[in-house]
């Protein structure tokens, strides 16, 4: 990893790491939001 391609090879590594991280996120954001929605129909249909 030596000279200018290198330092390309580890900004693609940082954008890799980025970017799973991310998908991470966003994917635990819609469970969230979806465990939340889930929650609120079986209130509903328990209140029935």
């Amino acid at each position: 990893m030596h000279g200018p391609a290198g330092g390309h090879a580890v900004k693609f590594l940082y954008a890799a790491y980025a970017a799973t991280w991310i998908i991470h996120i966003l994917y635990l954001g819609s469970l969230v939001r979806r465990y939340a929605t889930l929650r609120r129909e079986i209130d509903e249909l328990n209140r029935k």
